[in-house]
């Protein structure tokens, strides 16, 4: 089976090019920006078959896919951040809608070609949700979409494109709605990651036990990406009629709490500053899902106990901060 991976350098795509990589009888395929492995999965690249291929261009697509000729398409390839849309939204919707449909239109096609097209992941994400009453929550996959930045728009927007490639064009296309994801080689733009490099620095007696933080109280749903992946994994196989599922622990944890399990982890104590900058008008202040659907569809649930996403968050930034000494 040929599986190909849309962005598969990235903080996630490098954790399910992994585990694809132990999948019996899968050859993995991955489209990069750039040419050559970036770092996250240079280690593995001689068990790759890379593409050079902005998702943007619809021609280069659809030679990647002709060439590839995928069985299963996992599309993750987008600008993931929600700040970055909020100072660039014409960029975000570039890339995550225009992406999609050269994901979406290049699978039909190729479809066409060879009389059955490859099966698609869109990975979408729980942003499309917008703010939710807690009394509403955990929030399930029947909860209306109310984005409320241009990258929850994004999303939203190739949900309906994923939709209609699915009525429209007989595709089998499935959408999964990640909910907060953690682990190692995530960007320290994502509050996790963040603090478990500010931690890796403390301790190398790089920086002073200080850390700048904004709404603490905040609650999130955090998945390991290891379980994430699986579950994105698991989807392809899924038991019912549904097209949408959320990928979320079904577990809120408040920011304060991630610091004192760093704390815990690391044995170091840290004085909390309240930072203007750090906070966001779009911050919600409870966000978690129902896993429910995902589960009686594949039988998943999350593995990856979270003390231990974030001891294994620490310990990369701890070796990423000794390489710099």
């Amino acid at each position: 089976m040929r599986v190909l991976v849309t962005g598969i350098d990235g903080f996630v795509g490098s954790h399910l090019a992994e585990f694809l990589l132990g999948v019996d009888g899968v050859e993995v395929f991955g489209t990069v920006l750039a040419s050559g492995a970036g770092p996250h999965i240079r280690g593995i690249a001689e068990h790759l078959r890379l593409e050079e291929a902005d998702i943007r261009n619809a021609e280069r697509v659809l030679k990647v896919f002709r060439e590839v000729r995928p069985d299963r398409v996992i599309h993750l390839a987008a600008q993931p951040f929600v700040p970055d849309s909020v100072r660039d939204p014409t960029s975000t919707l570039q890339v995550n809608i225009f992406g999609t449909v050269s994901v979406l239109e290049a699978a039909r096609r190729t479809g066409e070609d060879r009389g059955s097209p490859p099966s698609v992941l869109v990975v979408s994400s729980g942003e499309v949700y917008g703010t939710v009453a807690p009394r509403c929550q955990p929030i399930t996959e029947e909860s209306p979409l109310k984005p409320q930045n241009p990258y929850a728009a994004s999303k939203a927007s190739t949900e309906l494109i994923a939709q209609s490639y699915r009525i429209s064009y007989g595709l089998e296309v499935l959408i999964a709605r990640p909910f907060n994801h953690a682990g190692p080689r995530q960007s320290p733009s994502f509050v996790t990651s963040e603090f478990g490099r500010r931690f890796a620095e403390i301790a190398s007696g790089r920086s002073q036990p200080r850390l700048r933080v904004g709404n603490i109280e905040a609650q999130r749903d955090f998945t390991d990406v290891r379980d994430v992946v699986r579950a994105y994994w698991a989807l392809f196989d899924q038991r019912s009629a549904e097209s949408v599922f959320n990928v979320c622990s079904g577990r809120a944890y408040e920011i304060r709490e991630v610091i004192t399990l760093y704390e815990e982890i690391t044995g170091i104590g840290v004085e909390i500053v309240r930072g203007e900058e750090k906070s966001r008008p779009y911050d919600t202040v409870l966000f978690v899902g129902s896993n429910e659907r995902l589960r009686l569809a594949t039988g998943w649930s999350p593995v990856v106990p979270f003390r231990d996403t974030l001891r294994d968050v620490f310990l990369y930034w701890r070796g990423e901060t000794m390489q710099g000494l």
